[in-house]
């Protein structure tokens, strides 16, 4: 019987560090209020320009996909609005399922931009009725924000009004909206929508600030995604809608304070400990609210300033095992790779020296408030790449990249080629955000292949994957991740259930790595528990991997390999994983001269079908070794 452990804190809301409260913010703030005041404009603003600016809106027009802008407008223009269904968006809370409540959302919100974008870059009105039409139904919603963020219903049932990550992307769009099409909309319908973004965002951000009540207003204090994207949201809404200079100035103030427990989520050699996906999500708002703040204020407030934004924007370039392919650590889905358009903006505003981001690709841009902002005039577009345009090719990435503060070592072959191998390895601890229980992982990649390690997130969370039962989930726990099973026992949940590091030793041809897993396990009978991995460049690339145990009386002990590859046992003690265009074998050997058994086992939960390959010693003993090495074939 497996020993789960099941304690549980929601890692979504976990603080590695915090700005101090400012409660109550305007009492504390108001010096700070009053200069941001006199950087403002008389009149609000948001990303670009009203649809009367039609040089801007022509360049726009060149520099879109407008024909399928077009096209979608057309499609929506001629089709009913998909029904708001309240049993569809109570399907979460009855059992636990999201998608359908979140599909229902999204088909409804969608129809509003290209709509919008199409009458701007159009200008003959006849969008407009369908788009007035279209923002009275989806500011009638019941709840502006995901079922799964609704824990109690009370934003369902009209106790309260809460701002979530989709609620303040919603109302950043409404206010783009008004802003882009200015009296093209009728006065109601425009007194209509500025009215329920007050009721629904506005009023109760406000009184959060000034009370520090409200559930998802945690994200104030928050050093995850929900800070930058919330802020993002609700502070380009207010500066693109509100009449009134100082109250747009509280908003702006309240951003440029609590954007920094953003900042603080990243550890100083600028990880993100959320995963590749989160990254790109979280920084891309924090990169939206960095603009709006630097336009509205004439450049008086920098979100860039900080000393490590460097290193945070150049982390999805530091991540990158090989050919563009990246490990698929904590909740991040696997393949995932990193965006261009934080790299085209960072490598302008913060020097970065890319010459592969030195241009943005358009033609992939669709209608959105993201795409306003890099479509317009903006300081990304004004700042030097510090590239020669004669500069084609980047310079060769290091062999090595180690993110000691995060514990993460990402290996590189010499000579890269389709059929080398590079290795992610991670460390850590078990309280990371959108943290998987699963210290000691790596990834393997040969090629762009991810032949063994890490299988990566959820395509969807189940209900109780943020509950108490999280790490029931084997995709979550340890068991679903290529560490061992110790005594019976799998790793803890929580900031204690830690990766020390207990060796390095990094040479051109080879790297080691050497962990120290022991306080990952709260078993009893574990006197030690030492991950030793190496890497070795030379030619196409290997991966050696030993578990070496002692136990204080003689107990079970069990490795793993995960692949998403086909696999066969290929006599003695080897095995062959087989991707699409690439094989590694691999060896295993142990201590126990009684040897041991595979046991396989197939896993999905709301994500890729994965193989678990346990290799389980045949009898128990004090103190041994897994040991597993994979080459390429």
């Amino acid at each position: 019987m497996k020993k789960y452990i099941l304690l549980f804190s929601l890692l979504s809301f976990v603080l590695t560090a915090q700005v101090p409260k400012s409660i109550p913010f305007e009492e504390n703030n108001r010096q700070r209020i009053d200069e941001i005041t006199s950087y403002l404009d008389d009149e609000p603003a948001g990303f670009g320009y009203s649809y009367k600016n039609r040089t801007e809106w022509e360049k726009v027009r060149n520099k879109i996909d407008y024909k399928a802008v077009m096209e979608r407008a057309e499609e929506v223009l001629n089709t009913e609005m998909p029904p708001w269904d309240d049993d569809l968006y109570l399907e979460f809370s009855r059992n636990g399922v999201r998608p359908p409540g979140e599909k229902m959302l999204n088909a409804r919100k969608s129809r509003l931009a290209p709509l919008v974008w199409a009458e701007c870059m159009e200008n003959k009105g006849r969008f407009v009725p369908k788009i007035e039409s279209t923002l009275r139904e989806l500011i009638s919603h019941r709840s502006w924000i995901l079922p799964a963020h609704d824990t109690y219903l009370n934003v369902f049932y009209g106790k309260k009004h809460e701002v979530d990550l989709v609620a303040a992307a919603f109302v950043h769009e409404l206010a783009e909206t008004l802003y882009f099409l200015d009296d093209k909309i009728s006065e109601p319908v425009r007194l209509e929508v500025i009215d329920s973004m007050y009721v629904r965002a506005f009023d109760p951000v406000k009184d959060a600030l000034k009370t520090g009540k409200g559930y998802t207003f945690g994200w104030f204090n928050n050093t995850n995604n929900w800070n930058a994207v919330c802020l993002a949201g609700v502070t380009s809404a207010a500066v693109g809608i509100i009449k009134d200079k100082r109250e747009r100035a509280f908003f702006v103030a309240a951003a440029e304070y609590y954007s920094q427990n953003s900042v603080l989520g990243y550890t100083d050699d600028g990880y993100c400990t959320e995963g590749l996906g989160y990254f790109n999500y979280g920084f891309q708002h924090y990169i939206i609210l960095r603009e709006q703040l630097y336009q509205r204020t004439k450049g008086a407030i920098d979100l860039f300033k900080s000393e490590k934004m460097k290193k945070i924007a150049m982390y999805g370039i530091n991540f990158e095992i090989i050919n563009g392919t990246y490990p698929a650590f904590a909740d991040c889905r696997i393949g995932t790779t990193v965006s261009p358009l934080i790299l085209w903006y960072c490598n302008h505003n913060l020097g970065l020296g890319l010459a592969a981001y030195d241009r943005l690709d358009d033609n992939d841009l669709r209608p959105s408030v993201l795409t306003a902002m890099l479509l317009f005039p903006n300081t990304a577009q004004q700042t030097s790449s510090h590239i020669d345009g004669s500069v084609k090719v980047e310079g060769k990435q290091p062999v090595r990249m180690f993110f000691d503060k995060a514990g993460v070592l990402i290996c590189r072959p010499e000579k890269l080629s389709d059929h080398s191998m590079g290795v992610a390895l991670k460390g850590g601890n078990n309280a990371e955000h959108h943290n998987h229980n699963d210290v000691g992982s790596y990834s393997l990649i040969v090629g762009n292949e991810t032949l063994a390690g890490d299988p990566g997130g959820p395509y969807h969370y189940a209900g109780a994957m943020w509950t108490d039962k999280r790490y029931t989930f084997k995709s979550i726990s340890s068991f679903g991740h290529p560490v061992a099973v110790v005594d019976q026992t799998l790793q803890g949940a929580g900031k204690e259930y830690e990766a020390e590091i207990a060796g390095t030793d990094f040479t051109a041809l080879r790297d080691e790595y050497v962990l120290d897993l022991t306080k990952a396990y709260d078993c009893p009978n574990l006197k030690s528990y030492i991950r030793k991995f190496v890497y070795d460049r030379t030619g196409t690339g290997s991966l050696s991997i030993e578990d070496r145990f002692e136990l204080k009386n003689a107990g079970s002990f069990e490795s793993a390999i995960i692949t998403l590859a086909d696999w066969q046992e290929n006599g003695g003690k080897t095995l062959k994983l087989s991707g699409k265009q690439h094989t590694v074998n691999v060896k295993i050997e142990t201590s126990s001269p009684k040897g041991y058994t595979l046991i396989p086992e197939k896993i999905q939960e709301n994500g890729p079908e994965f193989s678990r390959i346990g290799i389980r010693l045949n009898e128990k003993i004090k103190t041994g070794y897994i040991r597993v090495f994979f080459k390429v074939e």
